[in-house]
């Protein structure tokens, strides 16, 4: 699928398979960030008509050709989640518990992968590791990363910290490190529990702020 950017006028190409006819998906333009609408098969160019090379197209060496695997296409209204946990075992168990809570879950293994993904995706639900691709908390870019991130940017997700040492629910400590939960190992078994309750009672706090910020934004 042939997609331009009606803000910049960038082209860039979705693999038809990563959108169902019917469908409708929102995605950021690669350039100059505006979300584009598409609905099914693009209508922007049709059999005959400009040719790829002739929208500005990037060539295939320019970092915008992986733009289709850094973006994930998922419709629009759906609940994400990034799931930044080096241990294999313990991501496929929260994979699972957040897919029983309705989640569409994307797993990142090293700490490139998942600045990548959040450079180009905004998340519902971001589950961390304390030292996630690093020796200790203090080397954890991806928590470096969200902590400097402006505060109405960082409201709109949700960050669990998940921790072998830090006890589960202590909401000052959770404060003091810039996220809204943290969640020890050991307390895994309620993970489902003590997300469902976390998160909707975050919902309902920040529900007016994030409507009223969206409102302006559009």
């Amino acid at each position: 699928m042939k997609v331009q950017c009606p803000a910049c006028r960038i082209g860039f190409v979705i693999p038809d398979e990563k959108l169902a006819e019917g469908r409708i998906l929102r995605i950021p333009c690669p350039k100059c960030k505006i979300p584009i609408e598409l609905t099914g098969r693009s209508t922007l160019a049709e059999p005959g008509e400009t040719a790829p090379q002739d929208m500005g197209l990037p060539p295939a060496s320019d970092p915008l050709s992986d733009y289709t695997t850094a973006v994930d296409m998922v419709e629009e209204g759906v609940k994400t989640a990034l799931l930044c946990v080096s241990n294999t075992k313990l991501a496929e168990k929260l994979a699972q518990v957040l897919q029983e809570l309705d989640y569409w879950v994307v797993h990142a293994a090293r700490a490139g992968f998942a600045l990548g993904k959040l450079h180009h995706n905004t998340y519902d639900l971001i589950i961390l590791e304390e030292s996630f691709d690093a020796p200790k908390t203090a080397e954890n870019l991806v928590l470096h990363h969200v902590q400097l991130l402006p505060m109405h940017v960082r409201r709109q997700f949700y960050l669990c910290l998940l921790s072998e040492t830090l006890p589960t629910l202590d909401a000052m400590l959770a404060f003091r490190m810039g996220v809204n939960l943290l969640l020890n190992v050991a307390d895994f078994e309620k993970a489902k529990i003590i997300f469902a309750r976390s998160l909707k009672e975050y919902k309902n706090f920040y529900g007016f702020f994030n409507a009223e910020l969206s409102r302006k934004l559009n």
